[in-house]
């Protein structure tokens, strides 16, 4: 990679680095707004956080699309390819809308037979819940829009997707707390940020030509398309198990008490990440004209040393973050013991989305692996739910008040961050160690040759 070719790397990952960072004062903005003083109740705050975590469940998918249209955008030279692009974009809006009816259609069964299923998970007002899938459709649309724009290497438009997305959310969440709402105010300004982020997407390929036709080869799509879903859909499985297993698990009065912990985990996530999606396009051009690219050492390297930089200065000051997003709730304040421990069990989860992205963009990332990660992911969905006795234990023993974080609860939320911690390491292992076999294979191939 020339001097030149490095400066343009760091100054197009550094413009997605500041709209992200733009967008995310944005998000976290909303979480000052609705723990402040005519803001949720706590309850209502940890229901909240934990529909945002549903809504990246229900957009696993999304992470595959974004991921295989950005490929196709990156390696479409030619007019033809173009036209394949808009038809791969065509066949993935319309699987969208049907996999999006499904959900709903399964999802009225499950809480029509279940008298108790929103009490069970502590949500007091259904409404938020089908907002969520509403989010839910919206958050698999965006990322076909956002792929094509990632491919293009048009990072000034992704940047600026990324900016709407939070201004439009925290101008929508200001609104519905002042009018009273609560958990489902806060997912209806969710979808107001979403559509004024798509609204932009669309726009900003309406040049590429959506009314021509191309013939589609459904096979290799498909054989593409299913690493692609499932790579970086154990990484969000990864992410968000934790925030439903508390929710489901631990009393009402003390689950808000793990949602700052998770939420600044969230920022840092959305911090580093950019430089991976910087990468990802650059991988696929190098790799289509046969060259090399140093993309992915420099991303590997800058979310290593700002995940590091994050850590140590958390572990110092852990309390930094809850100052900033909860300065008017000092109740939060309760929960920094935790985030030293939940930023070092992420660290390892931020370094394996960038071996991952580079895996998928070299298309290394084949069946067998996918299984591993796969079988990674339920293991630790497994360990979650197994100490669920344990943890009922340590916190049936004390009686909690809500304005207070019991010792036994932090316990809990420890183990349950350590759990996090061991599997994140693992997959980080299981991602270098595939990274390992396939350069071998690599190299091997070109010794045959």
């Amino acid at each position: 990679m020339t001097e030149e070719s490095k400066a343009t790397f760091f100054r197009q990952s550094g413009w997605v680095a500041l709209a992200t960072v733009l967008g995310g004062v944005f998000l976290t903005a909303v979480h000052i707004v609705v723990t402040g003083p005519g803001g949720m109740e706590e309850t209502e705050y940890s229901t909240f956080v934990t529909l945002l975590r549903v809504q990246l469940l229900i957009s696993i998918p999304a992470a595959g699309i974004q991921t295989l249209l950005a490929r196709q955008s990156a390696a479409a030279n030619s007019p033809e390819e173009v036209r394949k692009l808009m038809a791969a974009f065509r066949r993935v809006v319309f699987f969208v809308l049907i996999l999006w009816l499904g959900l709903i259609a399964a999802f009225s069964i499950i809480q029509s037979g279940n008298d108790q299923f929103y009490e069970h998970w502590k949500v007091s007002n259904p409404v938020s819940v089908w907002l969520t899938l509403a989010v839910g459709l919206v958050s698999l649309l965006l990322p076909a829009a956002r792929g094509i724009l990632m491919g293009r290497q048009d990072f000034k438009n992704l940047g600026w997707s990324i900016v709407i997305d939070g201004v439009g959310r925290f101008a929508a969440v200001m609104a519905a707390m002042f009018l009273g709402y609560q958990a489902a105010g806060g997912m209806a300004a969710v979808l107001i940020g979403l559509l004024c982020s798509l609204a932009l997407s669309f726009y900003c390929i309406r040049d590429l030509p959506w009314r021509d036709n191309e013939t589609l080869n459904w096979m290799p799509w498909l054989k593409q398309a299913l690493p692609l879903a499932i790579g970086p859909g154990v990484l969000v499985i990864m992410f968000s198990a934790d925030v439903l297993f508390v929710q489901e698990t631990f009393p009402d009065t003390q689950t808000h008490f793990y949602m700052p912990v998770a939420t600044v985990g969230l920022a840092l996530f959305m911090f580093v990440t950019p430089m991976g999606m910087v990468m990802f396009p650059k991988l696929v051009s190098s790799q289509g004209r046969g060259k090399g690219t140093a993309a992915p050492r420099y991303a590997f390297t800058g979310t290593f040393i700002l995940g590091s930089l994050a850590f140590v200065i958390l572990l110092l000051i852990p309390k930094l973050p809850l100052w900033i997003i909860y300065f008017k709730s000092p109740l939060y304040w309760q929960s920094s013991p935790l985030i030293p421990w939940y930023i070092a069990s992420l660290f390892p989860l931020l370094l394996a989305n960038v071996i991952i992205g580079n895996l998928l963009a070299k298309e290394r990332l084949d069946g067998w692996k996918c299984a591993v990660l796969l079988l990674l992911a339920a293991g630790y969905v497994f360990a979650l739910v197994n100490q669920r006795p344990q943890l009922l234990a340590m916190t049936n023993e004390v009686a909690m008040a809500k304005n207070e974080l019991a010792s036994a609860t932090k316990d809990a939320f420890l183990r349950v961050i350590v759990t996090f911690g061991a599997f994140n390491l693992a997959f980080l292992t299981v991602a270098g160690l595939f990274t390992w076999l396939s350069q071998r294979s690599a190299s091997d191939a070109a010794e045959a040759h």
